[in-house]
């Protein structure tokens, strides 16, 4: 199978991830009002993501599905839906490799790198008074 293939086979995957996951927060944003819409919304597409990483990964250990498909659900599917089922298998291999301590600056780095980045974004673009804006 060439590259070319193999990146149009992935790419299937995320527009089938990532339509669930936009199809997600359609349906919270009809019966939860917002700030809480979009958090349930991502908390439910990333435990779902995680959940299906694993049995995945499971599945093609004990040879219950074939490798051919990792990359479509895994890299595809998953990564479309949430990168955070990816992020959780990285920690994952991380403990079961008995590098507990490295998973624990990893989950660490992640998160309060990521949400500084976050609010440093915002703010470079909307200065002090970005509460305001991001709560109407």
């Amino acid at each position: 199978m060439t590259n070319g293939i193999k990146l149009f086979i992935v790419g299937l995957g995320c527009f089938f991830g990532g339509a669930l996951r936009y199809a997600s927060e359609l349906i919270a944003g009809q019966y939860i009002n917002p700030p809480f819409a979009d958090p349930l919304a991502v908390l439910i597409v990333n435990t779902l993501g995680c959940f299906i990483i694993g049995l995945f990964t499971a599945w093609v250990l004990k040879k219950l599905v074939s490798p051919k498909w990792n990359k479509f659900v895994t890299t595809g599917f998953c990564g479309g839906l949430t990168t955070f089922s990816s992020f959780a298998q990285g920690i994952t291999a991380l403990f079961i490799g008995s590098h507990i301590w490295v998973g624990i600056i990893y989950i660490l780095a992640n998160m309060l790198l990521g949400l500084f980045a976050v609010y440093l974004g915002i703010y470079l673009v909307m200065g002090k008074e970005y509460g305001k804006e991001l709560l109407k």
